[in-house]
């Protein structure tokens, strides 16, 4: 499954990490400081090396544990606030092995188990290169003026049909059951949480070159008890998921919901993974949504931040792979939003789209999904408008609804890219009543609902069943630094934005 490596090649990885660790010290014995006080060393030297020792450490090519070993390096000057010494770090790095080079997809992504995603320490590693590059490059500017938060729902319940095989998992049968959340999930105030998200925060920084932090907030709803499916066609993908995530935000506090940018729920699993037609079996059990007013909804299961699932490794989860390889998942996912953000690029114009290197813009240099990410951030999205630091805020804390008035919102709205005529519409007065109508066409009622930033839908609305269908959420233009204005802009509606014209 992987390759055995002789002591002298071994001599060779060690002696490469060893005197770049020392070259960066030597070059930065004065850290380049940024925002903050420095932090404590959680990881050391040692970490990459003690984590691979557990399984033989000439067991690994040279290439695999420089990687770890820059990563785990790279991140704690970083931490550090030495931001000079982790550059020169990877910058060592990539002069002995290049972004893109064919030999990181030669690298084991399994091996005993492991998951340091794929290529192995890869995205990590190009995430911390921008940040480094960035902070490098602006090292005396002042700590981001805004800030997002980022609301970690975490449900205490969940409850669904169960398949007990293939069988019932093919027609949809099984039992009823109820998972309670992962005890591991709260333990140490939420540790596996905070470690899966400490490198994407960051990255976020560099990402809108210094404008927005993120703010963490982790919110338990231990009474919460959501309904979860299990799918799946023989040959085809299988799903244990959440049959509706934004079924949680009518349970949310009101203040939480005005306060919040982006939202991830974690909930308790319903992969059926003791069953033996399951030991093996790749489940999605989550991915990228829409919360309110079309902001980023990431969603998975509590599993998923403390074991290893069937498809990408074996056992629980260690800080070292969950460091790595969690910012992978939440960077992956970010992307989907992103790239629904702003559409114009045509950068996901289907599904997964840079996985065909065919479909790359003739600009883009690289090999690899993050090598994508870092050419579509640097080349597009960072010159986009409106700027990447207004697009991504959605909190409507303090909005000035008692400004607005029902003639504000009267006209002509479009979803783009416009699909089919029920993509373009007019909110408009009929006689005294509140009405939707588009160009299908097709039209329902609207109940006036601004002091709470929103018009209502009714039961003769096709989508009324659903939280995302309950409403139109009205969307204000923001100023220059993302802050709320008095402008409407648009509403979203089952989480997507129509624009005003």
């Amino acid at each position: 499954m992987f390759s055995i490596w002789k002591p002298r090649a071994l001599l060779a990885a060690l002696s490469f990490v060893l005197c770049m660790a020392a070259s960066v010290s030597a070059q930065t014995s004065t850290p380049t400081l940024g925002r903050g006080k420095a932090v404590p060393r959680p990881w050391n030297s040692n970490t990459a090396i003690l984590f691979l020792s557990q399984y033989g450490l000439d067991n690994f090519s040279p290439h695999y544990i420089a990687a770890l070993q820059t990563l785990v390096q790279a991140q704690q000057l970083y931490r550090e606030q030495d931001y000079v010494g982790a550059k020169l770090a990877l910058d060592a790095l990539w002069a002995q092995h290049p972004v893109a080079d064919p030999s990181w997809a030669a690298l084991p992504t399994q091996p005993f188990g492991i998951n340091l995603g794929s290529p192995p320490c890869y995205y990590g590693l190009r995430m911390l290169t921008d940040m480094a590059t960035w902070r490098v490059a602006n090292p005396t500017l002042p700590p981001p003026p805004r800030t997002v938060r980022l609301t970690v729902i975490v449900v205490g319940q969940s409850n669904g049909i169960e398949p007990q095989n293939l069988t019932d998992l093919h027609q949809g049968t099984g039992i009823p059951v109820v998972h309670s959340l992962d005890a591991r999930v709260p333990e140490d105030n939420y540790r596996v949480v905070r470690q899966s998200l400490w490198l994407f925060r960051e990255y976020i920084v560099a990402a809108t070159q210094g404008q927005l932090d993120v703010e963490l907030k982790i919110l338990p709803l231990p009474a919460v008890d959501l309904p979860v499916y299990a799918s799946g066609a023989p040959g085809a993908v299988s799903y244990a998921s959440l049959v509706d995530a934004t079924q949680v935000f009518p349970l949310v506090p009101a203040a939480d919901l005005a306060a919040t940018d982006w939202w991830w729920v974690v909930y308790p699993s319903h992969v059926p993974e003791q069953h033996p037609d399951f030991e093996d079996a790749e489940f999605i059990t989550g991915g990228m949504g829409a919360g309110p007013s079309s902001s980023p909804l990431f969603i998975i299961d509590d599993r998923w931040l403390v074991r290893k699932p069937p498809h990408l490794g074996q056992g629980q989860y260690s800080p070292v792979e969950r460091k790595t390889y969690l910012p992978q998942w939440l960077q992956h996912e970010f992307f989907h939003h992103l790239f629904r953000t702003y559409p114009e690029f045509g950068l996901e114009a289907t599904p997964h789209q840079w996985f065909d290197l065919s479909t790359w813009p003739p600009d883009f240099i690289g090999l690899y999904e993050p090598d994508y990410f870092h050419e579509a951030l640097i080349k597009r999205l960072q010159q986009a408008t409106p700027p990447l630091h207004v697009a991504l805020r959605y909190s409507t804390a303090g909005a000035p609804w008692d400004q607005l008035t029902l003639t504000d919102l009267l006209g002509t709205y479009r979803r783009e890219p416009v699909l089919n005529p029920w993509h373009i519409g007019d909110i408009q007065l009929a006689g005294a009543q509140l009405q939707w109508l588009n160009t299908a066409p097709f039209s329902w009622n609207l109940e006036n609902d601004i002091p709470n930033g929103r018009l209502l839908t009714g039961p003769d609305c096709p989508y009324y069943g659903s939280y995302a269908g309950s409403k139109f959420d009205i969307v204000l233009a923001r100023d220059a630094l993302g802050d709320l204005t008095t402008e409407v802009e648009g509403f979203s509606f089952l989480g997507e934005l129509y624009q005003l014209q």
